[in-house]
């Protein structure tokens, strides 16, 4: 006679932190980025460059699709080439209701988040089942078929083809109090940028440390034991697909409004790759490593640029850290502190 397993706890092997301890790190947490939060906000008053300003405020929308990216490679041990749909689903979305239904900008942007977040869902539904490099290949094949559609002459009233969309919103028109030169200025629209970072940054957090992303890790470290032990795996991989989907979204919706023009290159494979090697390079293990990765790959892309060697610097710097720094930048700052913790405490 068979003894069915319920699916009352996780295994004890990846049960979560003691209760005593959870409660007061989440709060250290909380209030380490409320700390971050506020002192972002200060930027554009030390940042008094426009042209500074505007790499930090394109570093902090592409910061998005990499905090993404940095999720699934740390709780579900995926690694996703495919963020770049819905960050370019959603650009291209804001356009189309901006130019094609006259919509506002910010209801506009609710648009183009809800778009982003369904194609998530249909694309994790055709992926989230499979692992390794087939997930990797499946998420580039997909939102490489999304940048050919966007190209299709046929679709050029919608996205422009090859030539891209600009977007053409009314002198009146506005974006939760700011109107169309506002979005445009680094230095104005750079709070509301900030202050979705790091929403996303705490909610993505707060998941991981929740019962759902200790499930994710159980699925992680062994799926089929999960799936012995009466878990469904399926859906909650499903669900952090599609979290990390509309963290995407939300970072191509804020970069159409701010740069008021769509380029199908947000959608092709060099901005894929760019993004992924961003966040391999930060350290995906960490929350802050996708967003140092990627504050470092905008400011060489703006620095590192000349004669047409960006590419030759950033697969030096990748082979670099894969080989020195398996962790990335922030992995190896955490096993320097703890190296000197140990030596302290001795």
């Amino acid at each position: 006679m068979s003894t069915t397993v319920l699916p009352d706890a996780p295994p004890a092997d990846i049960a979560p932190p003691p209760a005593r301890r959870r409660p007061r790190a989440t709060l250290v947490g909380a209030v380490a980025i409320v700390v971050v939060l506020l002192g972002g906000l200060s930027v554009p008053y030390v940042i008094t460059d426009t042209y500074t300003m505007g790499l930090a405020l394109e570093a902090a929308m592409l910061g998005l699709p990499a905090l993404g990216i940095g999720f699934l490679a740390r709780h579900l041990g995926l690694i996703s080439l495919g963020h770049s749909a819905f960050f370019g689903s959603a650009a291209y979305s804001v356009g189309i209701a901006v130019n094609r239904w006259e919509l506002g900008l910010t209801a506009a942007v609710g648009f183009a988040v809800v778009v982003g977040a369904a194609i998530s869902l249909l694309m994790g539904i055709l992926v989230v089942r499979s692992s390794g490099m087939g997930f990797l290949m499946l998420t580039l094949a997909l939102s490489m078929a999304l940048w050919q559609l966007a190209l299709q002459t046929s679709f050029r009233p919608l996205t422009g083809a090859h030539d891209g969309l600009l977007i053409s919103a009314g002198n009146d028109a506005s974006f939760l109090g700011l109107g169309p030169a506002d979005v445009q200025n680094p230095g104005l629209f750079w709070p509301m940028v900030w202050v979705t970072l790091m929403l996303a940054a705490l909610v993505l957090w707060l998941v991981g440390r929740s019962r759902f992303g200790v499930l994710l890790e159980g699925i992680r470290e062994n799926e089929e034991r999960m799936r012995f032990s009466g878990y469904d795996t399926f859906l909650p991989r499903l669900a952090a697909f599609v979290l990390t989907g509309v963290v995407a979204s939300l970072g191509g919706a804020l970069f159409a409004v701010n740069a008021g023009y769509v380029s199908p290159d947000i959608l092709g494979f060099t901005r894929a790759g760019d993004t992924l090697i961003a966040v391999l390079i930060g350290g995906p293990a960490s929350l802050a490593g996708p967003l140092v990765g990627t504050a470092l790959f905008v400011w060489a892309q703006a620095n590192l640029n000349f004669g047409g060697n960006l590419h030759l610097f950033t697969g030096l710097a990748l082979i670099a850290v894969l080989v020195f720094m398996p962790g990335g930048l922030t992995g190896a700052v955490q096993r320097l502190s703890r190296r000197l913790r140990r030596g302290g405490r001795r």
